[in-house]
């Protein structure tokens, strides 16, 4: 059995999708979870240039696991003069306490949300408007050629590196090393390669598997440790 099998379909994912209109209801939906989460993030006019779906979910290679990847997107630079070292930290640090409040689905897809900066470069084959019901960019459906033996191989070395941290009661420090070093491996990869890299594909297994979801646990409950005095 393969490691990883990218998905391949024919459609994009009929409960979400009435060929390549978005349903009415999913829309909706979507729209509401995006007002509660701007709500949630409580910054004063912050201005949203427009929210999408992007990800697997606004293509062909769907999954039944799928998240929906929700971004709200904002022009950072509006809060430079006021808090620009902590821009990012704050935003990332809403969207994790949100995601883990928040297990909102929609026909069975996990809603995650994410504040994206409009200057930042994405990287994606497939983004859809909610706010404008209309395709930014259209999904082409494709072929592509993907090597399971280097992706079985980064994924293992992965697994092994995360298991070792855990398994050896590593300390905070090295367990945020470890988290970046994923980050920035992804990055890297959907730079030169796009979303279809094996770095990007690597990190979607490792979160698919749950592997992302032990790593922040673990570092979570590590930096709790340092906090406590036995």
């Amino acid at each position: 059995m393969k490691l990883f099998e990218l998905a391949q379909n024919k459609t994009l994912n009929p409960k979400l999708w009435d060929g390549i209109k978005l349903k009415t209801s999913v829309q909706d939906k979507l729209s509401e979870i995006a007002d509660e989460f701007i709500e949630f993030i409580d910054v004063p006019n912050m201005e949203i240039e427009d929210i999408v779906i992007t990800g697997s979910n606004a293509n062909y290679n769907w999954t039944q696991a799928s998240d929906i990847d929700l971004h709200i997107i904002v022009d950072l630079k509006q809060f430079a003069k006021v808090c620009s070292d902590f821009t990012d930290d704050f935003f990332a640090d809403k969207k994790a306490l949100w995601n883990e409040r928040h297990k909102a689905k929609i026909y069975g897809h996990v809603v995650e949300v994410y504040v994206q900066d409009s200057h930042e470069k994405h990287v994606a084959s497939g983004v859809y408007s909610i706010l404008n019901n209309k395709w930014v960019v259209k999904p082409q459906e494709k072929k592509v050629n993907i090597d399971d033996t280097d992706i079985e191989a980064k994924v293992k070395q992965m697994i092994d590196e995360i298991n070792d941290v855990i398994e050896t009661k590593g300390s905070y420090d090295a367990a945020d090393e470890l988290w970046e070093k994923i980050r920035k491996f992804r990055r890297a990869g959907l730079s030169h390669g796009g979303e279809y890299s094996t770095e990007n594909l690597v990190f979607k297994k490792l979160r698919q598997a749950g592997y992302l979801d032990k790593l922040s646990q673990y570092k979570r409950d590590a930096k709790t440790e340092e906090l406590t005095l036995k």
